[in-house]
């Protein structure tokens, strides 16, 4: 089960193994913890060891964030694009928008505060962004001037870089060693599974060792600059007879409620809670965008990976605000733990605007901070 952990900055954004001997004794942060600044930490990882003969999989999100290296505010906004107020800002054109380092803007004031977006290009004073925000097909595209859901000047915001699959899981160099196994062929290696909004589908990653870069399944491309978005949910799939490992992700933790876009009309999106701590059922507050109902096949509803039973439970609230199980309607599951670090499967059932803010949704934060 995975735990943040208080620590200081770590430069390293993946640790393996001994690092669980060096936090012996450091308290995880509860929900609801008072903090006095954005948590910096890590969070543990611990995959099974697999029997003889049977693959093993997991679910799991990347709740962590790297550190800004720039904020500011806006001095103006077009549909796609914000210019900042510094001219020119500490970045150079084209800098942010290169394949093998992405990098993301987070807005931490006005209307849209919390959603984070990736840069797509920019000058040396304005990013442009895709306001697709890696929606479901077909593309979902929600201007960063829709009304009522408008980036305003003044509104400020957060400059970070992402992650990619090499830089997350490993290139196997000495710099950046795998975190998983890979081998020559994709039957033996173990993989990653990344759901694809163009594709409607998960696709299946693997380190090739023969060609010494990531492959998607089917090709033999080098894919080692794949985003890996935040918050994102991934499958890991590792091979039979396997040892347990355990793994670290290190990183930040969010500082305003984060946005998750949904497509509605019954489409599944693959995200998470967006924070990496434990969180009970009835703090996932999504607001006046979720659907409450007393019936299952109405009311929105979030699935839950079983690592035991290797299923998704689905999960609904009624319009009391309790939460049930899907097949269980006559217990109340609003105490039920959401592990931190974990992958959610979030269904919106009925047809959503997907042009404007109805098509995002926002949990409170789980901490305050001082």
């Amino acid at each position: 089960m995975p735990s943040l952990i208080s620590m200081s900055p770590k430069n390293t954004r993946l640790l393996v193994g001994l690092i669980l001997t060096l936090a012996a004794g450091l308290s995880p942060i509860p929900a609801q913890t008072s903090v006095a600044t954005v948590p910096e930490g890590f969070i543990n990882f611990s995959l099974p060891a697999t029997k003889v003969g049977q693959n093993s999989t997991t679910y799991l999100s990347v709740p962590l964030m790297l550190d800004p290296n720039y904020s500011g505010s806006i001095s103006s906004v077009t549909s796609n694009s914000i210019t900042v107020a510094d001219n020119p800002a500490p970045w150079t054109s084209g800098g942010l928008a290169a394949a093998s380092s992405p990098y993301f803007v987070k807005f931490l004031t006005g209307a849209e505060k919390g959603r984070i977006i990736r840069v797509t290009a920019n000058t040396t004073n304005t990013l442009t962004l895709d306001t697709t925000d890696n929606s479901n097909s077909p593309i979902q595209t929600v201007a960063l001037t829709a009304p009522g859901f408008s980036v305003q000047p003044g509104d400020t915001f957060q400059v970070f870089p992402g992650d990619t699959l090499a830089s997350l899981f490993g290139a196997n160099t000495a710099q950046s060693p795998l975190i998983l196994n890979g081998t020559a062929s994709p039957l033996t290696s173990d993989s990653i599974g990344i759901y694809s909004a163009a594709a409607i589908g998960w696709q299946t990653f693997y380190f090739d060792t023969s060609s010494n870069y990531w492959k998607l399944l089917g090709s033999s491309q080098n894919v080692n600059n794949t985003v890996l978005y935040p918050g994102t949910s991934l499958i890991i799939t590792r091979r039979a007879n396997e040892p347990a490992l355990t793994f670290t992700l290190t990183g930040r933790t969010a500082e305003v409620p984060l946005l998750t876009k949904t497509t509605g009309n019954s489409g599944i999106v693959y995200s998470s809670t967006r924070y990496a701590t434990d969180l009970k059922l009835s703090q996932l507050q999504f607001g006046s965008n979720w659907t409450q109902n007393n019936s299952p096949l109405i009311a929105d509803s979030i699935g839950i990976w079983d690592a035991i039973y290797q299923k998704w439970d689905s999960y609904y609230q009624l319009p009391d605000s309790t939460w049930r199980e899907l097949g269980n309607p006559s217990t109340d599951q609003s105490n039920l733990v959401i592990p931190g670090g974990s992958a959610l499967a979030i269904l919106k059932r009925g047809a959503i605007s997907v042009t404007d803010s109805t098509s995002f949704l926002a949990s409170p934060l789980p901490y305050s901070l001082n």
